[in-house]
């Protein structure tokens, strides 16, 4: 690099420096201007609160109602002081302001009611507050109706001999989640439910030995507990098909698979059985009733 170009360069610094410095003096200037007829503003709404006697004055609302909605540098807290109000009786007062933004339901404009105010809506197009309302209360309801629909499913029962039952818990209870080196929570467990599964064969086994019953006793199980073990134990059957046959033999002689394919099918048929009931006592413009509230609330825990 010549030295001609280098002195260009720190002239060039040196001239952009003194730009810079100049800048921030003129931006100073222009702030502290701001400040004094920011200032100037309020002494004048006060000036004007005093002259009215009235807080609801029409010129005083008038004045305010430009100052808060159109002049967004004049704050509101010390707006509204300079006029003898607390901010939320100066918003009252003024009324909301037009937002340019459209209801996407009804094509109501909207209104803001503050500076910070944004639409009500988290999610998806904006709604006035009445649409908003109106959808709150549809997806309300839509989660009640769901509700009373899964609790006919939830109190399904799929019927089968209680050898059956037992069979598929020993047969998922020999082949502990450790043992698979899965760990509670991973990501394993989570998307398989292999927790879930063996902690649930070793509940459904634990109530046939206090219920006591017989091999051939028909038994009822919980559709979702049912779809759950018998899920987790097809998930096992085929590891070790030796293993398999010593444990299912003892209990029934029936292989493995056609046991837990036969399962499966009952459970898939009560599911479905259950789904239509379900369907059928609470169709889609079903109207919740306080004796549902109640019936599903008492149910809760149960």
């Amino acid at each position: 690099m010549s030295e001609e170009s280098l002195g260009e360069i720190l002239g060039d610094i040196e001239q952009s420096i003194h730009d810079f410095t100049r800048a921030e003096a003129v931006l100073a200037e222009a702030e502290q201007r701001r400040d004094h007829t920011r200032q100037a503003v309020l002494e004048q709404v006060e000036r004007l609160h005093a002259k009215v006697d009235a807080v609801h004055a029409p010129e005083l609302i008038g004045v305010l109602r430009h100052l808060y909605w159109q002049q967004p540098g004049i704050h509101g807290r010390p707006l509204a002081e300079a006029a003898g109000l607390h901010l939320n009786d100066m918003l009252a007062a003024i009324g909301p302001a037009p937002s340019g933004i459209f209801c996407a339901d009804c094509g109501t404009e909207l209104l803001r009611t503050s500076r910070s105010w944004k639409p009500p809506a988290r999610y998806g197009p904006p709604l006035c507050p009445d649409c908003l309302s109106l959808e709150r209360d549809a997806r309300s309801r839509k989660w009640r109706v769901e509700g009373l629909r899964s609790r006919i499913v939830a109190e399904a029962r799929v019927q089968a001999r209680a050898m059956d039952w037992r069979a598929a818990a020993e047969l998922v209870l020999a082949f502990p989640p450790l043992s698979q080196k899965v760990s509670r929570g991973s990501t394993a467990d989570q998307q398989e439910g292999v927790w879930r599964g063996w902690e649930s064969a070793r509940v459904i086994r634990n109530r046939l030995i206090a219920s006591a019953a017989a091999g051939d006793d028909t038994v009822g199980v919980a559709v979702d507990e049912a779809q759950l073990l018998v899920d987790t134990a097809l998930r096992v059957a085929d590891w070790d098909t030796a293993r398999t046959r010593d444990i299912i033999d003892p209990i029934t002689h029936e292989p493995a698979l056609a046991l837990l394919t036969r399962l499966n099918r009952e459970v898939r048929a009560t599911a479905q059985a259950a789904r239509e009931r379900a369907d059928a006592a609470y169709p889609e413009d079903y109207e919740p009733t306080e004796n549902d509230e109640n019936e599903a609330w008492h149910g809760v825990g149960r």
